[in-house]
């Protein structure tokens, strides 16, 4: 990535900003994976390069599987509580850093616990509310988790997991569903999602990668699911009409422009719709993803998406988005965020006006 000037990182580190997709359990700093990493014998003898290959993607790869396939090297490294605990203190620590005063964190207790089965999910929950309570006694920042239902699990597993959900339902904000969304329909989750639509905040994974139902998918997340956010959603500029239904339902993009570049959901990064998205009217939010694994940051992609032509008057536009469409409450909100928060509908407004937000 480019090196920001002092002048412009300052200017953008002082943006108040809002995060609402963040995969906690892939978000490791990497000075702490590396800690870990030399208490485990299989990586004790591995240099610093090697380590990197292990863990890190820092150039595209072939697809989205691909890069799913290696979320799996850094999850291995999450094997107690207190790592646990220390990864969403740290996040936190790393998005104040950024800027950020509002910061919604998913995960997948079903992911966690596949390579670290001594870990039930009461135990990762627990670890990871004590670190983010810590976070907030220290800092100016409010943060809520949203549960993550993976695709690949049979149904029996995911309704498991939702019934598990629901007796910890004070500890969650939302629910998403995710992995690769072109091997699975949406219909195959509409029982899942059925009890949660009207009483749960939704976003679902959906438009992330190029395939030919990608609009069908983005539409079912939203009529059959009950989505009012999507998460990436970037393949909706390749269909008109799409857009146009997401705009009147007033569905927020939750957008990762790296992460895109780096699953090949886009061809080159100066392709990303980031900018046309705007442009269009779309309700679009700029997120990190898996920062840990693509060893990169908030203020990164702000800098990346200025050279996509995003303003400055477009990244605080897409944080009153963000903060419009959080699933935190307005009162634990109105405790960090400088400015009135806006309805979604305003910003139509605002947005409708200029003919766009910038």
């Amino acid at each position: 990535m480019g090196v920001l000037s002092k002048t412009m990182e300052t200017h953008l580190r002082s943006l108040p900003k809002v995060e609402l997709h963040r995969h906690l359990d892939c978000s490791l700093r990497w000075s702490t994976a590396i800690e870990i990493a030399r208490t485990l014998p299989q990586f004790q003898t591995m240099s610093l390069t090697e380590l990197e290959q292990s863990f890190l993607i820092t150039e595209p790869f072939a697809d989205l599987d691909s890069v799913l396939r290696k979320f799996t090297s850094m999850r291995d490294l999450l094997q107690s509580a207190e790592i646990l605990e220390r990864l969403a203190f740290e996040v936190c620590e790393d998005a104040v850093n950024d800027g950020v005063r509002i910061l919604e964190l998913r995960f997948s207790p079903t992911f966690v616990a596949e390579a670290n089965p001594q870990l039930k999910p009461d135990q990762i929950l627990n670890a990871f509310l004590r670190g983010i309570a810590r976070a907030e006694r220290t800092w100016p920042i409010a943060v809520g988790l949203i549960l993550i239902f993976q695709r690949t699990k049979t149904l029996g597993e995911l309704l498991a997991l939702r019934d598990w959900a629901l007796d910890r339902r004070e500890d969650f904000v939302g629910v998403d569903l995710a992995d690769s969304e072109d091997r699975f329909e949406p219909s195959q989750f509409q029982s899942l999602f059925q009890p949660l639509r009207g009483t749960w905040p939704i976003t679902i994974h959906a438009g992330e990668t190029i395939y030919p139902n990608s609009s069908a998918g983005m539409r079912g997340a939203v009529e059959l699911l009950g989505a009012q956010r999507i998460g990436h959603g970037i393949q909706a500029i390749r269909d008109p009409s799409l857009l146009q239904f997401l705009r009147d339902r007033q569905i927020i993009l939750e957008v990762c422009p790296w992460s895109n570049h780096l699953t090949k959901s886009v061809n080159t990064y100066s392709k990303h719709p980031l900018k046309k998205l705007l442009e269009a009217g779309q309700f679009v939010t700029l997120n990190t993803d898996d920062p840990g694994v693509f060893a990169s940051n908030l203020i990164d992609e702000y800098h990346l998406a200025q050279a996509l032509g995003v303003t400055i008057q477009d990244f605080a536009w897409m944080n009153d988005v963000a903060c419009a469409g959080s699933f935190l409450s307005a009162e634990k909100i109105s405790r960090v965020w400088p400015r009135p928060r806006q309805k979604l509908s305003d910003l139509l407004s605002t947005a409708s006006s200029q003919k766009g937000p910038s």
